[in-house]
């Protein structure tokens, strides 16, 4: 790398990468923080771990870019190691990241092929899953208990360990199964030489024209949304934000192919004819929307890709339909079951908190990644909750700017007894913790990742209702969610809560760089908000 230049008193770089590159290097060799300073080795503090560049995105809400590196050694990944650096428009730091260290003792030549890996995860599964249906294993290196393995990375394998799996009557989501549940994708660390499984996780999932449309939804309010016209007929397919809503027909999800057009009408006013597919469609547009212009990103991807729903799904390996409880992201697509009220079947995609909670996987999936295991897992599932909570409110609420109108469940009635499945304000109200004191430790449900999400939920929640000394809100709602979303960006895939609540405080160091008493005050409920969950 080139010594950077000086311009007018500032650095001068030729991309934003010899940027990161160029602080990184700077910052390992004087940080005194013991996570970062264990990425050096003492007799060598110049020196810089092997990165591999993974991206760099531009972040419009405070227009910083986050670059992020992926540590090598030897052009093999070292599993969890990661850098991201993030640095304003004159490419300064801004702040930076990092969980990196020297990979020591190990060779780098494997003695069993990744087919052979794969044997051994398939005798511990029981498993008879197909090398051709799953990712090329790749090599990696991995720290197990302060030692060092070589591994096959094994991705989305359908298939768990027996001690990993959800119990009958455990609660998940709260929902009926899905085949996300009962074939959950699984990632598998297997030792190169000994074929020992080191470690598992989960892994969660042209402009046109539009035509306006309208027609009634599951609880029979009438809506105007965005379609398309094609030979005679109204579709719910909305080219130009690339939103499209199938009818699965009551059929199976896993059987079913994806029908050949989407949900259509000879009227453009569907009526009350298809009320699955209108919320479903409206629902889907209102997260995509609040994506897209409160918070600048480009689709749940941020590379603009198609939305798809299916309404009317049933999962005959759950039972025969037609009732199936549960709505799902899963294959990149929305899939939604449906509960009886008595009279006629009502899709689940009236929840709009259930599917921005969902959607929120797809964003957290195509940026940080965060490994759905253990801490990392519910701090996955307690930010799909804070965003379902945050976009339902913003839409439904009585007036969307005061919180003290917001409801907190997540899926009102879906769960036991009628209680919602989580209550952000009081978590305990459906049996869950609040506190890290209760932090519940299991190899069930991916360590606990529907249980222990509450714990961060509740910290959600201080932050979204806080006030300042006079009683007045510490920041809008839209502010705590641009915070919430560009930390959430900027994690590291095995990032935990404190991990979240230093990404919250670096982002609200640039937000609020002009502004230094608001800024104070927010750092403080940001600390205040986790210290009442046990982090201090």
């Amino acid at each position: 790398m080139s010594a950077p230049e000086y311009v007018e008193g500032r650095r001068e770089f030729n991309s934003d990468e010899s940027a990161a590159r160029f602080y990184l290097a700077e910052k390992l060799g004087q940080e005194e923080a013991p996570g970062l300073r264990t990425a050096v080795r003492e007799d060598r503090p110049e020196r810089v771990p092997d990165l591999a560049l993974r991206e760099a995105r531009h972040q419009a809400g405070t227009g910083t870019t986050l670059v992020r590196f992926e540590q090598t050694q030897q052009e093999i990944p070292v599993f969890g190691a990661e850098a991201l650096v993030e640095i304003d428009e004159d490419q300064r730091l801004v702040s930076m990241d990092c969980r990196i260290g020297e990979v020591t003792g190990v060779s780098s030549v494997p003695e069993l092929s990744g087919e052979e890996a794969l044997d051994r995860v398939r005798a511990a599964t029981g498993s008879t899953v197909n090398a051709q249906e799953l990712p090329p294993p790749t090599l990696a290196f991995v720290n197990q208990a302060g030692h060092w393995h070589l591994a096959w990375h094994l991705r989305n394998v359908p298939a768990q360990l027996p001690h990993m799996r959800r119990e009958e009557g455990q609660p998940g989501h709260g929902l009926d199964p899905s085949p996300r549940e009962d074939f959950p994708l699984t990632g598998y660390l297997v030792d190169a030489y000994s074929g020992e499984i080191l470690r598992s996780y989960g892994m969660t999932p042209t402009i046109a024209v539009p035509t306006r449309l309208e027609g009634d939804d599951e609880i029979s309010v009438h809506h105007q949304f965005h379609g398309s016209q094609q030979d005679g007929s109204y579709l719910m397919h909305d080219r130009l934000q690339q939103i499209a809503t199938y009818d699965l027909k009551l059929n199976d999800i896993e059987e079913t192919p994806l029908p050949a057009s989407a949900i259509g009408s000879p009227k453009a006013d569907f009526g009350t004819g298809h009320r699955a597919g209108v919320s479903a469609h409206v629902n889907a547009e209102r997260v995509e929307s609040f994506y897209r212009d409160q918070l600048n990103r480009d689709g749940i991807d941020d590379a603009d890709m198609n939305l798809v729903s299916m309404v009317n799904c049933v999962y005959r390996r759950h039972g025969p339909g037609p009732v199936w409880r549960n709505a799902v992201w899963w294959n990149g697509r929305m899939w939604y079951g449906q509960v009886s009220d008595g009279s006629r079947l009502v899709s689940l995609a009236r929840h709009l908190d259930v599917i921005a909670h969902e959607l929120t996987h797809g964003v957290i999936e195509t940026s940080c990644n965060l490994v759905y295991q253990d801490q990392s897992g519910a701090l996955n599932e307690s930010l799909a909750d804070t965003m379902g909570v945050i976009i339902a409110n913003w839409y439904q609420a009585s007036d969307r700017n005061d919180v003290r109108t917001w409801t907190w469940n997540i899926g009102e009635g879906l769960g036991s007894g009628g209680l919602p499945l989580r209550d952000m304000r009081d978590p305990t109200r459906t049996g869950d913790p609040d506190h890290m004191r209760d932090y519940l430790n299991t190899p069930a449900d991916n360590g606990g990742v529907h249980t222990n999400s509450n714990i961060h939920n509740k910290a959600m929640y201080h932050l979204l209702t806080s006030v300042n000394g006079a009683g007045r809100p510490v920041l809008k709602a839209e502010e705590w969610a641009l915070l919430v979303y560009l930390a959430l960006v900027r994690l590291l895939s095995q990032s935990d809560f404190a991990d979240m609540r230093q990404a919250l405080r670096d982002v609200t160091n640039t937000y609020l760089a002009g502004n230094s008493a608001t800024r104070a005050v927010t750092l403080a409920t940001i600390d205040g908000a986790y210290q009442k969950i046990g982090i201090a």
